[in-house]
């Protein structure tokens, strides 16, 4: 239970409803936040040195530092062939500087062996130069989730709740229908209807427009990456389960473990599905349709099914 993230109460709890009574346990509540404290004791000193004993025999994430609580999980997540999140690695670093990520995506680079196609992040400086130093041939996109995020507390929760303003401005910004002239023609209305020509914020990410606004980079390959607000908030909740700022390094590789178990096993069933079981053909092109479920997954699939039924509203 420890390993899910489970305190000593709640553990106590789940074992009282297991075994049928609290009698039945075979310790008290006290009993088990005494043995949690005495795996922390026993770790003691040794909690980095258990983690990097670990890893190297495992080879399977890249940690550095060793201060408890305040150490930055830094994840690299891509999108496998079923639409999901995909973990590639992580790390626990010891400071958010340059330096350290420009370390971090050497080591990541010397792993994986290529620079990936495009990088999506949040508007970290550090981690921008860190790309530009090593990532030299990859396309940096700030992720628009993070961005969009902020626009409550930038422009103020009274104009976002009381008037149009946020569906307006989401109208325009989450969108690659419009060409670059449109968007900033568009963009400028609005910001001129609400009176937010001085809101610095909106002045500096509307400077950055080429790094997130769909419409710049629409034709480009993986464009999607960066409209996709579900990807952010699922690996944030995701992770956020087992994520504990109190716990050991120790405990915490436990808890990570226990994630990533959970996204492989996920990964194999959508694997097996694909595999196994061929999806009902709903379009008017049976034999396209018939080749496009031999090829694809279950879920890319389903992308491609809708534009087959989608093409017959098209043909005269």
């Amino acid at each position: 239970m420890s390993k899910l993230n489970m305190g000593p109460v709640k553990a106590f709890n789940v074992m009282k409803t297991c075994f049928g009574g609290f009698e039945d346990v075979g310790a008290c509540k006290v009993e088990f936040k005494n043995y949690k404290r005495q795996i922390n004791l026993f770790m003691g000193e040794y909690d980095a040195d258990m983690v990097v004993i670990f890893v190297y025999n495992s080879r399977i994430v890249v940690l550095t530092g060793t201060n408890r609580y305040a150490m930055v999980f830094v994840l690299f997540t891509g999108i496998d062939n079923h639409h999901c999140n995909g973990t590639f690695g992580a790390a626990l670093l010891a400071s958010k500087t340059a330096d350290t990520y420009i370390w971090l995506l050497r080591v990541f680079l010397k792993v994986v062996g290529s620079q990936p196609k495009v990088v999506v992040t949040d508007q970290d400086p550090a981690m921008k130069k860190a790309i530009s130093a090593v990532f030299v041939d990859t396309r940096h996109q700030l992720c628009m989730w993070y961005v969009m995020h902020k626009l409550s507390l930038k422009v103020g929760v009274s104009l976002c709740n009381s008037t149009n303003f946020k569906e307006r401005i989401c109208g325009v910004v989450w969108t690659d229908i419009l060409t670059p002239e449109e968007f900033e023609s568009e963009w400028e209305v609005v910001i001129g209807e609400f009176n937010l020509a001085d809101n610095d914020w909106l002045s500096d990410i509307f400077a950055l427009k080429e790094s997130w606004i769909p419409t710049y980079y629409r034709m480009e390959e993986m464009s999607g990456l960066m409209r996709m607000t579900s990807r952010s908030e699922s690996e944030n909740h995701f992770f956020g389960q087992v994520c504990n700022s109190k716990a050991t390094l120790v405990e915490f590789m436990t808890h990570y473990e226990t994630a990533i178990e959970a996204q492989r096993h996920m990964h194999w069933k959508n694997d097996h599905e694909s595999r196994y079981k061929r999806p009902q053909l709903k379009s008017n092109y049976q034999l396209l349709e018939g080749q496009a479920a031999d090829i694809y997954t279950k879920s890319i699939f389903c992308d491609v099914q809708a534009e087959l039924i989608g093409i017959a509203d098209c043909i005269n």
